[in-house]
């Protein structure tokens, strides 16, 4: 559940990663919010990793309208896309997503 180089090069490819970044502040909302939620709820003291953002929020990436809009564009299968394009958003605004207000990283 990390973006790897393989899949880093497939979503270029088919241009995932410019609508990614034409559309940051939106995803980054969304992955914040989902981090958000999850901080508040883990048991006290939890680290919260990528792949726990992850399951809960790739829901909510599988029914955008306008990802959905895209890979049907590139009549790509949602199957990897969608996975793809999770890792992606939380690969790009990890580091944002998980820093308090004093700017440092949060210890969950």
């Amino acid at each position: 559940m990390a973006l790897t180089l393989d899949v880093e090069q497939r979503v270029e490819d088919v241009g995932l990663i410019t609508f990614f970044d034409q559309n940051r502040a939106a995803w980054k909302g969304l992955a914040k919010r989902t981090y958000d939620f999850l901080k508040a709820d883990f048991p006290a003291g939890s680290t919260i990793r990528q792949a726990d953002v992850a399951k809960v929020l790739k829901p909510f990436i599988e029914v955008d309208e306008d990802l959905r809009d895209k890979l049907h564009e590139f009549k790509l299968t949602q199957k990897y896309c969608i996975s793809y394009s999770t890792d992606l958003i939380i690969d790009r605004t990890w580091n944002e997503i998980t820093k308090t207000k004093s700017g440092k990283e949060s210890a969950k």
